[in-house]
C-alpha cells in the first residue's frame, strides 16, 4: 500500500490507480460547485509537464508558482514533480522585494501565476530576475501567450505524437532527488529555501496515514490554507494518496458559508480560526434572551470540565448529553455537522478553547512541525488526545531534548538543507540531529510540549529569563486581545504591546452605549482601559513575580503582513514590532518602576 510509495511521482500513480473517483478535486466556479475527476487530474498533470518539456525546462530546474488555493494549484504542483523540475511556492501575501529574492536565488525558469492583478503586483520582481516564462492559472496574464489551457493542449498534442514521453521524463526520480524548495518567511533577514526531496514528503506522508484513518470517496475534507505553506500541502498528498474528496473554499472571506455547503468530515487549520469562530458565537449569545445565554453559558462551563481522553464520570456524562441536545449540536451545524477531526498547526492552541470544541463533537488535534521537517514532527490522535500537547512524534521520527530544553530532531522527514547557504545549514544541525528552535519537554507518558522560543527569550537587567510567548498566549486568550508582544530584554521588567480585537471591543461598546469618534478615543475610555487591566491582572497572577507585565500600552491598528510585522505564515516578526515602537517601548522605561504597596 502506501508504505511501498518512495517518491512523489509514485503517489501521483497510487491515487490515479487506486482511487478512481468523480470528486477528487472540488471548486467553487461562479455560483456552482464543479467538480475533477481522477482521470481529468492524470490527464491534466501529464498535458501540463509535458507543455512545461516542450517549452525548455529541463529536470532539475526550478519553477515558481504563486496563486490561490485551487484544484489547478494541486494539479501545477503535481506537473513540476511529473517533468522532473522543483517546486517553488510562494505566498500570494508575499511583498516584491521577497518575490524578487526568491526567483533569483532558486533561479526559477518559469513561473505560474494565479491572476491578473497578483502578475501586476510581481511583475517588477519577475521582471527584475529575469523570469521570461509566465504562466497563468486561467486566462493569460500580462502579454504572456501562456496559460494552463494552451499548456494543456500543446501537451495533449505531444502525448499523441509520442506516447512514450511522458514516462522517460518521469522515469528515473528517486527518492532523494529535490522535490522542492519552500523560503521559510522568517522573522529575520532573507528568506531561506528549505530543500525538501521526495523522501522527506513522503515519509511524512506515510507517517500520518499510519495514525489517521481516512475513507477513499466517502471522507470529505475542506481545503482554505495556503497550500504554498508546507502543512497545507502535505496534507494534500496524504488527501490524495487515501482517496479523499478535496473541496477548496472560496476564501477566508467566505469560509463559513463553504463549511455549510461542503459539510466536511476532516480539516486542517490554525488556532485563530477556531479562536474567531468562538469569538462570534460569543458576541452572538450575548444579544440572547437571558434564559437562553444562562444555557449556552452552562454547557460551556460543562464543556470546559470535558476529559479529551475519556475520563468522565457517570454524572457528567449526563449533564454532556443535556448540552450536547440544547447547544453542541447547533455548534456543529456551523462546521456542517459532519466534522470527526480537526487537525491544528501553526501556531499554538488554547488548550481551553481546544477542549470546548473537542467536547462539543469536533475533535480539535494539536500538532507540531516545521517547514524543515516536511513539516510533522508530532500530533495527538483521536484516542490519545492531551490539550496543552503537541502530541506523540509520529512513526520514524525521534526527537530529544538538549542540555538547555531545545527540541532536538532526526528523520526521514528532516531537510537537506538551506538552498545554496551552506552557513546557514551548519548552523542548524548538531550532531546529525536538526536543531528546531523551540525549547520544550517530552512527559512521562512520551506527550510533546512546547514552552517558547529559543531566540525569544529576554533576560532582564537583573539577570532573570522570561519566556515571552507563554504570557503572550496567556494574554492573548482574551478575546479582547488580538496580539500581545510581550518586551524587555536587557531591562529591569516587561512590558507589554497590546493589539485590540476589534470586533468584541466594539460589541462590548456598543452593549455599554459608549460613545466614540475614532479607535484612539475608544481605547481611551475608563471602562475599556478597566478591561485590559483585569485581563494583566489575571495573567500576572500565573506568573512569578520577575515574569509579571508592570507596564502596557494598547496599540491602535492591527499587524499586518503587508507592513512587514507578520510573515506570510502570520508568524509575529518580533523584532520589526520592537523597532516601530521603539519609542513607545523607551517610555515605559523612563520612570523607575516601583512595586504598588498592598493593604
Amino acid at each position: 500500500m502506501a508504505a511501498t510509495i518512495s517518491t512523489l511521482i509514485e503517489l501521483h500513480d497510487y491515487t490515479i490507480k487506486n482511487h478512481q473517483h468523480d470528486k477528487l478535486l472540488n471548486a467553487k466556479r461562479g455560483d456552482a460547485w464543479q467538480s475533477i475527476s481522477t482521470d481529468e487530474f492524470a490527464t491534466r498533470v501529464r498535458n501540463i509537464a509535458l507543455g512545461l518539456h516542450n517549452l525548455g525546462i529541463k529536470r532539475g530546474e526550478t519553477i515558481a508558482y504563486v496563486g490561490q488555493s485551487s484544484p489547478e494549484w494541486s494539479i501545477i504542483d503535481m506537473a513540476i514533480l511529473n517533468c522532473g523540475a522543483i517546486g517553488v511556492p510562494i505566498y500570494t501575501t508575499q511583498s516584491v522585494n521577497q518575490v524578487e529574492y526568491i526567483l533569483k536565488n532558486s533561479e526559477a525558469k518559469a513561473i505560474f501565476i494565479g491572476s491578473e492583478e497578483l502578475y501586476t503586483r510581481q511583475k517588477e520582481a519577475i521582471d527584475a530576475a529575469g523570469v521570461d516564462i509566465v504562466i497563468g492559472f486561467y486566462e493569460q496574464v500580462g502579454e504572456s501567450p501562456h496559460n494552463l489551457t494552451s499548456l494543456q493542449k500543446e501537451g495533449e498534442t505531444i502525448h499523441q505524437e509520442n506516447p512514450d514521453l511522458y514516462q522517460q521524463m518521469r522515469s528515473g526520480i528517486k527518492p532523494d532527488d529535490l522535490a522542492t524548495i519552500i523560503y521559510t518567511s522568517g522573522t529575520t533577514g532573507d528568506p531561506k529555501g528549505v530543500m525538501l526531496t521526495h523522501s522527506n514528503l513522503v515519509s511524512n506522508v506515510t507517517a500520518c496515514l499510519e495514525i489517521f484513518d481516512f475513507y477513499a470517496k466517502d471522507d470529505v475534507s475542506l481545503t482554505y490554507l495556503p497550500p504554498s505553506h508546507i502543512f497545507e500541502r502535505m496534507i494534500l498528498y496524504v488527501y490524495q494518496c487515501s482517496g479523499v474528496q478535496i473541496w477548496y473554499a472560496e476564501s477566508i472571506e467566505k469560509l463559513a458559508d463553504n463549511l455549510k455547503e461542503v459539510k466536511p468530515m476532516v480539516m486542517t487549520t490554525v488556532p485563530r480560526m477556531l479562536e474567531k469562530v468562538f469569538e462570534r458565537v460569543n458576541a452572538m449569545v450575548e444579544n440572547l434572551p437571558g434564559p437562553r445565554k444562562a444555557i449556552f453559558k452552562w454547557a460551556i462551563k460543562v464543556a470546559k470540565k470535558f476529559d479529551t481522553e475519556g475520563n468522565n464520570s457517570f454524572f457528567y456524562n449526563i449533564q454532556y448529553k443535556i448540552a450536547n441536545a440544547l447547544v453542541y449540536k447547533k455548534l456543529r451545524a456551523g462546521f456542517g455537522g459532519r466534522i470527526r477531526m480537526l487537525v491544528a498547526g501553526g501556531a499554538a492552541l488554547n488548550p481551553e478553547l481546544g477542549t470546548i470544541f473537542t467536547a462539543a463533537g469536533m475533535p480539535v488535534l494539536q500538532g507540531y512541525g516545521l517547514t524543515e521537517t516536511s513539516p510533522v514532527i508530532s500530533v495527538n490522535r483521536l484516542e490519545r488526545n492531551r490539550m496543552g500537547s503537541i502530541g506523540e512524534i509520529i512513526p520514524g521520527v525521534e526527537v530529544r531534548i538538549a542540555e538547555d530544553g531545545e527540541i532536538l530532531v532526526k528523520g526521514p522527514n528532516v531537510m537537506k538543507g538551506y538552498y545554496k547557504n551552506e552557513e546557514a545549514t551548519k548552523a542548524v544541525f548538531y550532531d546529525r540531529w536538526f536543531r528546531t528552535g523551540d525549547i520544550g519537554y517530552i512527559d512521562k507518558n512520551g506527550f510533546l510540549y512546547i514552552t517558547d522560543r529559543k531566540k525569544d527569550f529576554i533576560k532582564t537587567s537583573g539577570g532573570k529569563y522570561i519566556a515571552p510567548q507563554l504570557i503572550e498566549q496567556r494574554l492573548a486568550r482574551s478575546r479582547y486581545i488580538e496580539q500581545a508582544i510581550v518586551v524587555g530584554d536587557k531591562r529591569k521588567f516587561a512590558s507589554a504591546l497590546l493589539f485590540p480585537g476589534w470586533e468584541a471591543l466594539r460589541a462590548f461598546a456598543e452593549g455599554r452605549n459608549i460613545t466614540y469618534n475614532n479607535d484612539e478615543e475608544l481605547l481611551q475610555h475608563p471602562d475599556v482601559r478597566k478591561i485590559f487591566d483585569s485581563v494583566v491582572e489575571e495573567v500576572n497572577k500565573t506568573l512569578a513575580q520577575w515574569e509579571t507585565i508592570k507596564k502596557y500600552e494598547i496599540i491602535p491598528g492591527i499587524l499586518t503582513v503587508d507592513d512587514d510585522q507578520l510573515t506570510p505564515t502570520l508568524k509575529v516578526r518580533r523584532r520589526h514590532i520592537e523597532q516601530r515602537y521603539s519609542d513607545l517601548i523607551d517610555e515605559f522605561y523612563k520612570e523607575e518602576y516601583e512595586e504598588p504597596v498592598k493593604g
